[in-house]
């Protein structure tokens, strides 16, 4: 892996674990020891998989060159991956908890 994708790859997960931190969610007749243990079971499988996707992606950029590099353009992929990660991460976290019976909780806050 090359050097640029080890610091795309330590990137995209510390915004993983930060993204997944987000929302709080409820289950009616859920503890809380039980939201706790679903939500890191949803964040280890969510991390698993954005660690194998942006592993998948710096192979690709060591095996082809890093094209963004190459014509100057040195921070913003950078940018836009971790914005798509943590998207992707908080999508990815709603839906599982989601899966498991949870709401998040409304703020009360209208606009």
């Amino acid at each position: 892996m090359s050097a640029a994708g080890a610091r795309y790859l330590a990137l995209a997960l510390g915004l993983v674990l930060a993204a997944c931190s987000g929302p709080d969610y409820s289950r009616e007749g859920g503890t809380d020891d039980q939201r706790r243990r679903d939500e890191a079971l949803c964040r280890d499988q969510i991390k698993d998989l954005v660690a194998k996707e942006r592993g998948i992606v710096a192979d690709r950029e060591a095996t082809l060159g890093a094209t963004d590099q190459r014509l100057g353009r040195t921070q913003l992929p950078g940018q836009m991956a971790a914005t798509d990660d943590r998207n992707r991460s908080n999508r990815l976290m709603n839906s599982c908890m989601s899966q498991r019976g949870y709401a998040t909780k409304k703020s009360g806050i209208t606009f």
